[in-house]
C-alpha cells in the first residue's frame, strides 16, 4: 500500500512541472530514494502510508530540487546522454529482477464481471447490426421497436463497463509501470465510456430511426467530447515507466542514433531503400496488369517488410561493428 501511496504523492508533486527527459530522470531517482526511506520508516514501526507522507514531506519543496537539477549542469551543453545515478540504477536492476506484478483477485474478478457485463449489453445490438446488415433488402423496419428495451438496456451498461475496465486497468501497479493516481485513472475510464456510449447511442438511433444522418447527429458530440477529453488526459500524461524501462528506452533511443552518428550508413541506407520500392513498384504495375489488382497489392506489402528487414540487419551490423 505505501508503495502505490509513494507513485501518487510524487505524481502529484510533480503535476505542475514540465517534464523533459532531465526532469524524468530526477523524478525515478527521488522515486528510488523515497522508496527506500519509506522502507527504513516501515522497519521502525511506522504505519506504511504514514511513512509514504512522512517521507514526501522531508523531500521539501519540489520545484527547489527542480531549479537546482537545472542549474549549471542544464546549462553546460552537453549532448551526451545523462547517465544514471546509481540509486536509479539499483532501483532498476531491483525492478528487473521483479517484473512479474500478479493481479490481485478482486482486480481479475472485477473484469470478468465488467467484462460479461459489457458482452451482454452490447451482444443484442451486434446481432441486429448484423441481421440488418445481411437482410437489409428484405428487413421490415416496422418490427425493430420490439427489440427498443433490449437496445435501451445495454446503453447505460456498456460504457460505465468499459471505463471500469480502463480505469481500474490503470489504478494497478504492471511489470513496467507505476500504478495510476485514481483521480487521472477514473478521468481516462470516463473519457472512454464516453466513446463507448456515443458509438453505441449512434449505431442504436441509426438502427430505430433508419436514417444515418440522425445516427451522426446521436453519437458524435459524445465521440468528439470524449476523444477531446482523452487528447488532454494523453497529452498531460506524465511518464510511469519503472527505472528498468526508462534503462531500455535510452538504449533503444541510442540504436535509433545510429544513423546520426553513421552518415555513410544512413545514405546506404536510403539508396538500398529506394531500390527496394522501385523493384516493388514494378512487381505491383506487373501483377496488376497480367494476374490483376488485389494480388498486385503483395508486392506493396513485400517492399514494406523488405524496407523492414533492411533497417533491421543495417541496424544490427552497425551495433556489431561498434562493438568491434
Amino acid at each position: 500500500m505505501s508503495d502505490s501511496t509513494v507513485h501518487r504523492l510524487l505524481d502529484e508533486a510533480f503535476a505542475d512541472v514540465e517534464m523533459t527527459p532531465e526532469i524524468q530522470d530526477l523524478k525515478e531517482e527521488i522515486r528510488a530514494n523515497l522508496l527506500d526511506r519509506v522502507a527504513e520508516l516501515t522497519t521502525d514501526g511506522v504505519a506504511p502510508d504514514e511513512a509514504a507522507r512522512r517521507a514526501i514531506d522531508e523531500l521539501g519543496d519540489v520545484r527547489a530540487l527542480v531549479e537546482e537539477a537545472s542549474g549549471p549542469a542544464a546549462d553546460a551543453g552537453s549532448v551526451a546522454p545523462a547517465t544514471p545515478s546509481l540509486a536509479v540504477s539499483s532501483a532498476a536492476a531491483a525492478a528487473a529482477e521483479r517484473r512479474r506484478v500478479p493481479p490481485s483477485r478482486r482486480y481479475v474478478a472485477g473484469v470478468v464481471v465488467a467484462s460479461v457485463v459489457a458482452l451482454l449489453a452490447l451482444a443484442p445490438l451486434v446481432t441486429i447490426v448484423v441481421f440488418v446488415v445481411s437482410a437489409a433488402d428484405r428487413i421490415r423496419y416496422d418490427v425493430i421497436p420490439a427489440y427498443v428495451p433490449l437496445l435501451l438496456g445495454g446503453l447505460p451498461l456498456s460504457g460505465p463497463a468499459i471505463g471500469w475496465i480502463v480505469a481500474a486497468s490503470l489504478v494497478r501497479e504492471t511489470a513496467t509501470n507505476y500504478g495510476m493516481p485514481r483521480r487521472r485513472a477514473i478521468a481516462y475510464g470516463v473519457a472512454s465510456a464516453l466513446l463507448m456510449i456515443g458509438l453505441v447511442a449512434g449505431v442504436e438511433v441509426y438502427i430505430l430511426v433508419g436514417r444515418v444522418l440522425a445516427g451522426f447527429q446521436t453519437g458524435v458530440p459524445l465521440l468528439v467530447a470524449g476523444g477531446a477529453w482523452l487528447a488532454y488526459l494523453l497529452a498531460t500524461q506524465t511518464n510511469r515507466h519503472k527505472p528498468w524501462v526508462l534503462e531500455l528506452e535510452r538504449e533503444h533511443a541510442q540504436a535509433a542514433n545510429r544513423f546520426d552518428e553513421d552518415p555513410a550508413a544512413a545514405a546506404r541506407f536510403g539508396i538500398y531503400t529506394a531500390v527496394v520500392w522501385v523493384l516493388a513498384f514494378v512487381v505491383f504495375l506487373v501483377l496488376g496488369f497480367t494476374v490483376g489488382w488485389g494480388w498486385a497489392l503483395l508486392a506493396l506489402v513485400g517492399g514494406f517488410v523488405g524496407m523492414l528487414l533492411l533497417l533491421a540487419t543495417m541496424l544490427f551490423d552497425a551495433k556489431h561493428t561498434r562493438q568491434e
